[in-house]
């Protein structure tokens, strides 16, 4: 039997565990039925002013009403929306037609249709231009901008927000002005113009100050934020976001405090801090349950999928993804379902689950072709090339990744133009920051002022009423003292003493005034000693700096009729010198030269070698014996024959032709490394699956002793291809039987990865020119396999640019061990 302590533990825990839950869902649900009543409540109003209506036109406006009630019933709201043009085209009404096409504009582009968006707001602006309706003008042209925009037409955009702004001033509309500045604002962030999207934020903010717009002030608030985010400014991006989160808290903005959490957990994830970005993006995806905003559910689901795929948690990754993919499948989100099917092909891949990997990735693929999204079409090849070729489908993975490297040429080069701008922006956004204090300072100033006024004012009203009251007191004191009925005379004294009590409090609270008067007056003045001092400072500055530039000059006029003098004297000498000196530097450039011609000549001679023999010679067979075949001299059972050799050549080749082609890369353009954080243990079992099958036809042993969780600081793909090279030549000399054996050690600022083999091993004389540039020598396998010694110097070169070193130590006949090691954090 359970005692009495125990069933109270019972009963608190089943209150924990199911009552205080059913308690938030009913609040929730309380919540959601209270905004449907009032929404219900609305429609019911409008429907029965539409029945009730006398005017054919009262009747349109009514109809178009119901209209912006019904945007999330799409299909209802068209219908209705070509009920009211079908209405006002029959009685000539065309501020009714030129509304309705309005508003089957902006339901079209919720449904993601821009082209008919587009048609709907320019027959829109047509019919209101030919009334002069100005205000439809600003609202029309800014939804055909905000139409570019979104497909990353900017410029385009520009020109549509001008003319809804012209319109809006027009009619002297603050609010649809401030709207488009901050419109504006957005494409000129987008276009990577910092300074000028700053400029434009600032002047809606002052407009949206003005009319005390907190929602718009918000908005701005967190996209100066998104500004900063973007240039790396990471302080100054957070303290804008948590503005923007107070105000929005402060009106119960639900949906602009799920938007400013999302943000903050972007920041949190630039910054490296996985587990404070989870947090927010799970506060943001409360919220937007909450209000059942499903478009930003899919936001968050997606980013925390992102979050949990870094911390390795893919089984959680999977499920969030695949609520986003749901939800945006709902919502019919095109660019939410491309984000959720590439997260879920990436997560798969982690899981080797390569099958499904594929499919969500084509799938992603088929969806970013469709509305043209650079980025997504770029993420979704580079997807799929790993896939295929961790699968060993060579032929399609080249197929995507040269469908990834020309799609990402062609992002650059839009990008560049960003770069560009995004340097010069961060001075010019400092210098407005620095605008803004002294603006806060001048209104704090202001506002210190104001407070003394209303301390003096105060101060002022309490000495007359104590005054007033002290009057008080001393005539009810001497009416009592004249009253000779007892009960009055007590009556008049009472009231004297409390008269004379509020009197005594008002002469203290005019004291406690002008105590406070003082100190602010003080404060006030020694800002404003403060303000002289410090502009007293900066003319002694400019005396200072005047007086020290005549001086210099004065100084440098002496110099240089000193310098003349001596010049006269000197000059021979110094010719005769500098002649010396220009016949030596030619006879360095042209030992430089010839030094550098014997080693191009060199690297031509051995590269023709290479092209000449290493790869026309395997070809040259395959060409011979495919062409006998063709004209019947050899059979196909014949050929079977000959297939193995030809696999091993081709193989060889195709090795020597990639090592080929990035040594030549690195040799015309360079090395440009872009680390990031790499599970080394999952990219050496990525390797280790790649040469499974070649391992497997030597019979050779790979074994492993890395541990899980061994990450470094490097570029992924630099990684992945000194891997490959190293992995590949140690089963090239490794004989038959053989075992390769990779172990990883985390020591205090690097990681250490050794390949060791049991092969042929390397002299010393060998060793001496793996690493050397332009050393390139033929060496050959246990079975025959050709290389050139490209690769190792292409591993030189990629472990310098990723900061780290690489070794050998080897023994003729016992085996090499290829260490290199990697930074493990950003320095």
């Amino acid at each position: 039997m359970l005692n009495i302590s125990s069933k109270n533990t019972l009963f608190f825990t089943v209150s924990v565990f199911f009552f205080i839950p059913t308690i938030f869902f009913l609040q929730n649900l309380f919540f959601v039925y209270n905004v449907y009543a009032q929404k219900q409540q609305k429609l019911d109003s409008l429907h029965n002013l539409y029945t009730n209506a006398k005017h054919d036109t009262t009747k349109i406006n009514i109809l178009l009403d119901i209209v912006e009630e019904n945007t999330k019933k799409k299909d209802t709201a068209i219908f209705l929306a070509q009920k009211a043009f079908q209405l006002s085209e029959k009685i000539g009404y065309k501020k009714g037609q030129a509304r309705s096409f309005e508003k089957l504009g902006h339901i079209y582009y919720d449904k993601v249709d821009y082209k008919l968006s587009l048609e709907n707001h320019q027959k829109a602006i047509k019919i209101a231009e030919q009334i002069n309706y100005f205000s439809l003008l600003a609202v029309s042209f800014n939804s055909i901008a905000i139409i570019h925009d979104t497909q990353g037409y900017y410029s385009l955009a520009l020109t549509y927000y001008q003319k809804s702004l012209y319109h809006s001033e027009k009619i002297n509309d603050k609010y649809k002005t401030a709207t488009c500045i901050t419109n504006m604002g957005n494409a000129y962030k987008s276009l990577g113009n910092y300074p000028v999207a700053i400029e434009h934020y600032l002047k809606g903010l002052k407009i949206f100050e003005e009319i005390k717009n907190q929602k718009g002030i918000a908005y701005i608030y967190n996209n100066i934020g998104i500004v900063y985010l973007n240039q790396d400014i990471l302080p100054s991006a957070e303290e804008y976001f948590l503005k923007s989160l107070k105000i929005r808290e402060n009106i119960n903005d639900k949906r602009g405090m799920a938007s400013c959490l999302n943000n903050i957990g972007n920041l949190y994830l630039t910054q490296q801090k996985p587990e404070k970005a989870l947090t927010q993006y799970t506060k943001s995806l409360g919220i937007y349950e909450e209000i059942g905003d499903k478009r930003g559910q899919a936001i968050a689901l997606n980013n925390i999928g992102d979050i949990q795929n870094q911390m390795f948690n893919y089984k959680e990754a999977l499920e969030r993804y695949q609520k986003g993919l749901s939800i945006n499948e709902e919502i019919k989100n095109k660019w939410g379902l491309i984000y959720s099917l590439l997260g879920l092909s990436k997560t798969h891949v982690h899981l080797k689950e390569y099958d499904k990997g594929i499919i969500y990735g084509e799938k992603g693929l088929e969806m970013a072709k469709e509305i043209k999204g650079l980025t997504e079409i770029k993420n979704a090849y580079r997807n799929l090339f790993v896939i295929h070729k961790v699968k060993g489908d060579f032929e399609k993975a080249l197929k995507y990744h040269q469908n990834f490297t020309e799609i990402k040429d062609s992002i650059f080069n839009e990008q560049k133009t960003k770069i560009i701008a995004n340097l010069e922006a961060k001075v010019e956004v400092e210098r407005k920051q620095k605008e803004i204090e002294i603006a806060q300072k001048n209104e704090e100033a202001l506002k210190q002022d104001l407070k003394l006024q209303q301390i003096e004012s105060e101060r002022q009203r309490n000495a007359r009423l104590a005054v007033e009251k002290q009057a008080d007191a001393d005539r009810f004191l001497a009416l009592a003292r004249q009253e000779k009925d007892k009960n009055k005379q007590d009556s008049l004294q009472i009231l004297a003493q409390k008269t004379q009590f509020e009197a005594d409090n008002l002469k203290a609270k005019e004291k406690q005034l002008q105590a406070e008067s003082k100190a602010r007056k003080l404060e006030i003045i020694k800002e404003k000693e403060a303000r002289k001092f410090q502009l007293y400072l900066l003319y002694l500055a400019m005396i200072a700096f005047f007086s020290v530039t005549v001086l210099a000059y004065f100084i440098f006029l002496a110099q240089q009729k000193e310098k003349k003098a001596k010049e006269l004297i000197t000059e021979q000498k110094e010719e005769i010198n500098q002649q010396k000196e220009e016949i030596n530097q030619q006879r360095d450039i042209l030992m430089l030269q010839a030094t550098e011609l014997e080693t191009a000549n060199l690297t031509k001679d051995k590269l023709f070698s290479i092209l000449g023999h290493d790869l026309r010679s395997p070809i040259g067979s395959l060409e011979s014996t495919l062409s006998l075949m063709n004209k019947g001299m050899v059979s196909y059972e014949e050929f079977q024959y000959f297939v193995p050799q030809f696999h091993k050549n081709v193989k060889n080749m195709q090795n020597t032709l990639e090592n080929l082609l990035q040594w030549s890369i690195t040799q015309m353009q360079g090395i440009t490394a872009t680390p990031a954080f790499i599970n080394l243990y999952e990219l050496i079992d990525e390797k280790i699956q790649l040469f499974t099958e070649v391992a497997k036809a030597k019979n050779i042993v790979i074994s492993t002793e890395i541990p899980h969780n061994l990450m470094a600081y490097s570029d992924p793909n630099h990684t992945r291809l000194l891997i490959r090279n190293l992995l590949n030549n140690a089963i090239k000399f490794t004989s038959n039987n053989g075992q390769i054996h990779i172990k990883g050690d985390l020591q205090a600022t690097q990681v250490v990865i050794s390949i060791t083999d049991t092969g042929v091993g390397i002299s010393e004389e060998q060793m001496s020119k793996l690493f050397k540039k332009n050393q390139i020598f033929t060496t050959y396998g246990t079975n025959g396999e050709k290389g050139t010694g490209l690769g190792l110097q292409l591993c030189q070169e990629i472990i310098t640019k990723n900061g780290g070193n690489i070794w050998v130590n080897s023994q003729p006949n016992k085996g090499s061990t290829f260490s290199f090691s990697l930074p493990v954090s950003l320095k």
